[in-house]
């Protein structure tokens, strides 16, 4: 990904500069909005690596437990650092951009979901993979069944974004129709489904009700990031920012105040509520307030000689580049990171149980500190720098690791189609055939997507054989994306023993 320098606003702008004349019709990416990308994924890491701790219990065995929930202050924080709002709407954003680059140079839905399930299953696949090989050789060191069983909920939990962007992501063309259309009409539909859902929620008390807020909720979020994609290059209207984002919050402090919401923005997540509806809009206008300072600041900024400017403008997209390449990497590896380091450090604690090192203290609680106590808190900025750090090489190595091309891949499923459809009926095959027109082939890569997904964040992986089902659900899912350009042999090409042997060999 190249990211090409410009100059900064002239002083007094209050908003982002419109793209030269010709190049309006493909939306230009914002290096502002890929570096609040890259840093809401960072703070989740770093509320994750937080939250995450273990105690040595009375028998001695290292019990994993969730810090910092009940510590003074931790409810107000988490209004703070709750991004999961933004982040959706800043990928609605950059979708409607995508997805109009898409159109530009003539590509199809089929093209557009292709793409992006290559660049999220692949990471998530190999995730999976060799968490799931790692758990199975820690079982059979003799690793406690209910350690294994945490560690997979863990390094499963953060799997729950991907599964629901990959759907919204395969919703956008439709969306950005419905957005194009009737684009009020379309928020108030959402909106009005949201505000039913959660009466219903808090007048029958049936909480499990709210989980059917994944299909309003977030794709409401990703809504308002068409709005702002059609607004970025207007003026900001200062007034209107600013007194939406204070009728957001009062809003949401009023139904906290009412007991309707929880006060804890973290609860709200799951399931998700109109509380993250009310907070992503008072982050938008936020972001909308400052996103010309943002992508000013990213092209050097103000102060200072030419060179001076360029010089920060060349770090900072460095800084971009390497998030872009590199933070869903981040993301999906820092739990197990953090995980590993936990089962280390408990063991050690294990081993140095009962050795004295003074004033009471043992090597034990100093290896593995008492969860909020004074040296907790001071050991807090080497723990996040260790997990950064590994999670930051981790990485890097992982997007390293091999994949077949997407052309071998749709050389495999075009052969592997071949050879199915010869071993039905002619009429079986014709329905297969229908199937196998991009749109159904696209939807059931999508479903199967989701589905790999949620096998690990709903079972786990651990036993080995779900995470071999997750995996297949995934690799099926690529084979289907890459096929969906592939011209399909008419159905009276019979398969021959090459085609066979071509069809295996073209994964190896």
């Amino acid at each position: 990904m190249s990211l090409t320098l410009s100059r900064p606003p002239e002083a007094g702008v209050n908003h982002l500069p419109v793209p030269p004349s010709g190049t309006t019709d493909r939306p230009h990416r914002d290096r502002a909005i890929d570096l609040i990308r890259f840093g809401c994924l960072v703070v989740v890491v770093i509320l994750h690596s937080m939250m995450s701790a273990a105690v040595l219990g009375a028998d001695g065995d290292v019990v994993p437990t969730v810090a910092l929930l009940h510590t003074a202050g931790f409810t107000a924080a988490s209004w703070f650092f709750q991004i999961m709002p933004l982040f959706f709407f800043i990928g609605g954003y950059a979708a409607i951009n995508g997805w109009r680059r898409t159109q530009a140079t003539g590509g199809t839905w089929a093209d557009y979901i292709r793409a992006r399930l290559r660049r999220l299953v692949i990471p998530v696949a190999t995730l999976i993979g060799l968490a799931g090989a790692g758990l199975s050789i820690a079982s059979e060191l003799g690793v406690p069944t209910g350690l294994l069983a945490e560690a997979s909920t863990r390094i499963g939990q953060p799997l729950w974004f991907l599964a629901v962007y990959v759907g919204l992501t395969s919703l956008v063309p439709l969306a950005v129709d419905f957005h194009e259309r009737a684009p009020r009409r379309s928020i108030a539909v959402l909106a009005g489904a949201v505000i039913a859902l959660d009466t219903v929620v808090a007048l029958t008390g049936l909480t499990g009700l709210g989980y059917l807020n994944f299909l309003f909720v977030w794709p409401l979020i990703q809504q308002l990031g068409f709005f702002y994609a059609d607004a970025i290059h207007k003026p900001v209207r200062v007034g209107l920012a600013w007194t939406t984002m204070v009728l957001a919050l009062a809003s949401l402090g009023v139904l906290v105040g009412l007991g309707v919401y929880s006060p804890d923005m973290l609860v709200n997540l799951n399931p998700p509520t109109g509380a993250l509806v009310l907070l992503g809009v008072a982050q938008m206008s936020i972001l909308r307030l400052s996103h010309a300072r943002l992508n000013e600041i990213v092209a050097g900024g103000r102060q200072g000689t030419e060179r001076a400017r360029e010089y920060r403008a060349g770090i900072w997209q460095r800084v971009i580049s390497w998030g872009n390449t590199y933070g869903i990497q981040v993301y999906l590896w820092h739990m197990p990171i953090v995980i590993t380091l936990i089962g280390v450090l408990g063991y050690a604690a294990q081993l140095l149980a009962g050795v004295p090192v003074g004033d009471g203290l043992s090597a034990a609680g100093i290896v593995l500190p008492e969860i909020e106590s004074s040296w907790w808190w001071l050991s807090r900025l080497p723990w996040l720098m260790t997990v950064m750090g590994l999670a930051a090489l981790l990485a890097v190595a992982m997007s390293k690791i091999p994949y077949p091309s997407e052309a071998r891949l749709a050389r495999f499923g075009s052969a592997a189609a071949r050879v199915v459809r010869e071993s039905f009926s002619t009429s079986e095959a014709r329905v297969g055939q229908r199937l196998l027109t991009p749109v159904p082939r696209a939807l059931i890569a999508v479903t199967l997507a989701m589905g790999g997904i949620a096998t690990a964040l709903l079972i786990g992986i651990a036993p080995l054989i779900w995470t071999l089902v997750s995996i297949a659900a995934l690799l099926t899912s690529l084979v289907l994306a890459a096929t969906m350009k592939a011209q399909i042999p008419a159905e009276s090409e019979v398969p021959t023993v090459t085609d066979r042997v071509k069809a295996t060999a073209s994964l190896v």
